[in-house]
C-alpha cells in the first residue's frame, strides 16, 4: 500500500480494526493530519482533485418538488412509484420510506405512523403474509424483503405473519439451486431475500439455519475475484458484484466477513470503466453495488485504500453531472420504478459520505444509509 495524505478522520471512517489498523497506520506519513479541499456551488460537478461534493440542492429538490410529485391523497404513506402514476405501489411507499430516511425527514406522529401502516397493509396476501407488489417488476421474495425492511424504519411489523415455505427450511439446498454461472445478479433477489426475511422475522431463522446460510454462502466465493459465482471469469464481472452486494448487506448486518476481501477489492476497482461507472445499462444500482463492496471490505481490509477512494470520487464526479444535477434528474427519475431510482442514487451518496466524509459529500445534515440499519435493499 503507498503512502498517502489520509486525514485523521478519513482513518476513522475506514473502521478498520485489529491488525488491519496497525497495517493502515503505519502508512500514514508523519504530518498526514491535515488536508484542504476547495468548494464548488451547490449541484456543481467538480472540475479538480479534491473538490467537495455538494448534494444540498439535490436534497432539497427530493424534499420539496420529487416527494410531493409521488404523493397520492389518503394519509401518510401513499406513493406511487413514478411521477406519471396515480396508483399506490409497493415501490413508490417502500422506497419513499428509504429515501426519507437517508434524509433525516421520516419523522411521523402517531397518526402519520397509522396511515403508513395502512399503506403497507394493502399489498399483504392473506394467506401467506408476503407484500407483493399489485404490478410486477420484482421477484415477490425480493417485494416481501424490500417492504419488511421498508416497514422497519417505522418500527412497523405487518399484521399477519409472513408464513415460508418448506423449500426454505434446506437452505443449503435452496441456495445451491439458484444461477451462480449466469444469473447471479438477478438469483440474489431470492437468496438474499429469503435471508432478510428470516432476519427481519426473528421468528423464522435459528442460528443452525443462518449458519447454514452462510456455511453455503462462504463456499460460493471465487478466491480468484473474492465475488461469489461459478465459472466466471478470473477477474469477476458485473454480475457478480450486483449479486455479491446482496449478500454482502446480510454479512455486515451479522458481523461476518466475506472471504478473499483483497481479491473483491482488486476485482471491482478493475472492473469500474472510465466514466466512472460499472455497467452502462445499469449505472445506478450496480454503482451503489460496487461502492458498498469495497467502502465496506476496506473496514476489515486495509487494501488499495487511495485506489478506493479514487475511485469513488470518479464516480461521484460523473453522477453530479448525469443524475445530481437539474439536467441530469430529468433523465434519471423517470420510468415505472423512478422512485426505487432515487433510492439507489441517495443510498450511494450516503455511503460516499460515509466513507469520504461530510466535509466532501456535503448536505445539510448527514445522511444516512438503510442497510447500517436492517438489512435489503
Amino acid at each position: 500500500m503507498k503512502a498517502s495524505q489520509i486525514t485523521r478522520a478519513e482513518f476513522l471512517r475506514a473502521s478498520v480494526k485489529g491488525a488491519g489498523a496497525v497495517t493502515l497506520l503505519a502508512a500514514l506519513p508523519a504530518g498526514s493530519f491535515a488536508q484542504t479541499n476547495s468548494t464548488v456551488a451547490p449541484g456543481k460537478k467538480p472540475d479538480a482533485a479534491g473538490a467537495t461534493f455538494d448534494l444540498r440542492e439535490f436534497v432539497n429538490w427530493i424534499q420539496n418538488e420529487f416527494e410531493p410529485s409521488v404523493r397520492l391523497p389518503g394519509g401518510a404513506g401513499q406513493y406511487a412509484r413514478t411521477p406519471a402514476d396515480k396508483t399506490t405501489e409497493l415501490y413508490g411507499v417502500s422506497d419513499m420510506a428509504c429515501i426519507l430516511y437517508s434524509i433525516g425527514a421520516l419523522h411521523p406522529n402517531e397518526q402519520e405512523r397509522s396511515e403508513w401502516a395502512a399503506a403497507f397493509q394493502t399489498f399483504q396476501n392473506p394467506e401467506t403474509g408476503w407484500l407483493i407488489e399489485k404490478s410486477r417488476t420484482h421477484d415477490p421474495l425480493h417485494n416481501t424483503a424490500f417492504a419488511l425492511a421498508a416497514m422497519e424504519l417505522l418500527n412497523l411489523t405487518p399484521k399477519l405473519p409472513i408464513k415460508m415455505g418448506p423449500e426454505f427450511a434446506d437452505i443449503r439446498a435452496y441456495l445451491n439451486a439458484l444461477n451462480w454461472r449466469t444469473g447471479v445478479y438477478s438469483n440474489s433477489h431470492k437468496g438474499a431475500g429469503v435471508g432478510s426475511i428470516y432476519a427481519l422475522v426473528p421468528s423464522l431463522g435459528t442460528p443452525k439455519w443462518f449458519a447454514e446460510y452462510f456455511a453455503t454462502c462462504d463456499r460460493l466465493f471465487d478466491p480468484r475475484n473474492g465475488m461469489m459465482g461459478q465459472e466466471k471469469p478470473a477477474a469477476g464481472d458485473s454480475d457478480q458484484i450486483g449479486g455479491t452486494f446482496h449478500y454482502a448487506f446480510l454479512y455486515q448486518h451479522f458481523n461476518r466477513h466475506m472471504p478473499f476481501p483483497e481479491r473483491r477489492i482488486d476485482s471491482v476497482i478493475g472492473l469500474q470503466q472510465s466514466d466512472g461507472y460499472w455497467l452502462p445499462t445499469n449505472k445506478l444500482w450496480l454503482t451503489l453495488d460496487a461502492i458498498y463492496l469495497m467502502t465496506r471490505t476496506l473496514r476489515y481490509c486495509p487494501h488499495r485504500f487511495e485506489d478506493v477512494r479514487s475511485a469513488v470520487r470518479r464516480t461521484l464526479n460523473t453522477m453530479m453531472g448525469e443524475v445530481f444535477s437539474p439536467e441530469g434528474r430529468k433523465k434519471t427519475f423517470t420510468g415505472r420504478l423512478a422512485v426505487h431510482s432515487l433510492t439507489a442514487a441517495i443510498s450511494t451518496v450516503a455511503e460516499a459520505q460515509l466513507f469520504l466524509g461530510v466535509n466532501e459529500v456535503i448536505t445539510e445534515r448527514p445522511l444516512r444509509l438503510i442497510l447500517d440499519r436492517r438489512p435489503f435493499i
